[in-house]
């Protein structure tokens, strides 16, 4: 179920009956089954950790008269509240609607929320025939939630998604709406409201439209922005159109990247980090768009591996995550030993943070040798403490704790009918088609 009680589709995720715990050191054990009941969400862990005033009457109605009283003390409270739960709370009175809708409140609301590392993901493909968006939420004792966000939208629209990007809890969605006409979408799968974004447009310059992003910080503003990448009617380069939330209108980048530029950018899914959208290229750099001054930064430095990189199946995952820009690739050819590296916020250099083999899991998982396997998640807590990477194994997903050095199987994954190497089922995932996600309060 999502927020305001709709059904939706079913997820294409469902729990494993008896999902393994795996120890890939020597001194533990080696399998131990995980609990099968749902564990808490982050938020509620978080909530359970709060202090306690114990100044009030232990009379439940004397203390809910007194924080009904006192307005700021409430908004401390329901600060703290996860967005759905304040979603339903609007009912409670006059007086909570009036607080919970307030635009001041949402914005301090949007802005905490991401002081804590999300488990929360949305997949798409393109290239299969479901063209629904699914969710998966899990956390250091297994699954929390499955479900499938897209659902509520199809109420508005009918049409087909053609492309998703996500930043921050809005979604960027290109649709194709009655098989005639393409629209621009932002949507927020929270409160379920959206907004139809002008088709962009360069009176100047005639191109053609290719590619969107989204670049949304809730700690800096209120306002996102869209960045589109086009190219010429003689295909010779790509240019950058902007969109302001704030303003409402397109602007073009005075920056061009000729096509012929010595590298093959991945530009359906752009990164924001430390304010800019960077984007994945095929020589081992990454392209940085800066967002506030709508131009290309110079090149950021190659990643240090000593492999080939021929396109966005050779980097295993490249995003943001607990405050660093990471890319994992494989280390050694026909082995299965990764470096995780991290890009330093000054453009530096990339340095090495963890060195990861998989090797030990072909025990328990023959099929990552013979079929290979996908790495559509990574998450890592600010401290760098907790690192976690979640992987896409023939028909379920696991995730590695990199620290701990131990597997959890979260979820198995329903095939479906999709082009991967030839048409035919599939249950893959990989980092180009995961996106984390953030419950949020903020305005499309």
């Amino acid at each position: 179920m999502l927020p305001g009680g709709k059904s939706t589709k079913t997820s294409r995720f469902e729990p494993i009956e008896n999902p393994r715990k795996i120890s890939l050191n020597s001194t533990a054990s080696s399998s131990t089954p995980l609990p099968s009941s749902p564990s808490k969400s982050i938020q509620e862990k978080q909530n359970d950790d709060l202090p306690l005033d114990t100044s009030f009457s232990s009379s439940p109605s004397a203390s809910a008269t007194i924080i009904a009283r006192n307005e700021d003390l409430l908004t401390q409270i329901l600060l703290k509240l996860p967005p759905k739960s304040l979603l339903r709370f609007q009912c409670v009175s006059k007086q909570w609607l009036s607080l919970i809708s307030d635009p001041v409140f949402r914005r301090r609301h949007s802005s905490s929320i991401r002081r804590y590392p999300t488990t929360d993901f949305l997949f798409f493909s393109s290239d299969s025939d479901r063209n629904e968006i699914d969710l998966l939420s899990f956390s250091g004792d297994g699954v929390d939630s499955v479900g499938n966000v897209s659902s509520p939208l199809r109420y508005s629209l009918d049409g087909e998604i053609l492309s998703l990007q996500s930043c921050n809890g809005l979604l960027c969605i290109q649709f194709m709406v009655n098989d005639i006409s393409r629209e621009l979408i932002v949507y927020n799968p929270t409160t379920c409201k959206h907004r139809s974004i002008p088709w962009p447009y360069a009176e100047s310059i005639p191109l053609v439209i290719r590619y969107t992003n989204i670049a949304f910080d809730p700690v800096k503003s209120d306002y996102y922005k869209l960045v589109c990448v086009g190219v010429d009617l003689n295909g010779a380069f790509y240019r950058f159109l902007v969109y302001s939330s704030e303003a409402g209108v397109w602007s073009v980048s005075r920056d061009a990247l000729g096509m012929d530029s010595g590298s093959a950018y991945y530009f359906p899914k752009g990164v924001l980090w430390n304010g800019d959208v960077h984007f994945l290229g095929s020589d081992c750099c990454t392209l940085c768009f800066d967002i506030e001054n709508e131009c290309l930064q110079p090149s950021t430095p190659r990643i240090p591996t000593n492999l080939e990189v021929v396109g966005r199946w050779d980097i295993r995952y490249f995003g943001e995550t607990g405050g660093n820009l990471y890319v994992i690739c494989l280390n050694k050819p026909k082995a299965m030993l990764f470096d995780v590296f991290a890009l330093k916020r000054d453009y530096s250099q990339w340095v090495v943070k963890y060195r990861v083999d998989f090797a030990p899991l072909i025990t328990y998982y023959p099929e990552m040798k013979n079929r290979g396997f996908h790495m559509p998640c990574f998450v890592v807590d600010k401290e760098g403490k907790k690192a976690r990477i979640v992987l896409s194994v023939e028909d379920k997903f696991i995730y590695y704790d990199i620290h701990g050095m131990f597997v959890k199987e979260l979820v198995e994954v329903v095939p479906v009918y999709a082009e991967v190497g030839g048409w035919g089922d599939s249950t893959w995932y990989t980092w180009y088609e995961a996106y984390q996600h953030v419950d949020t309060l903020a305005s499309v």
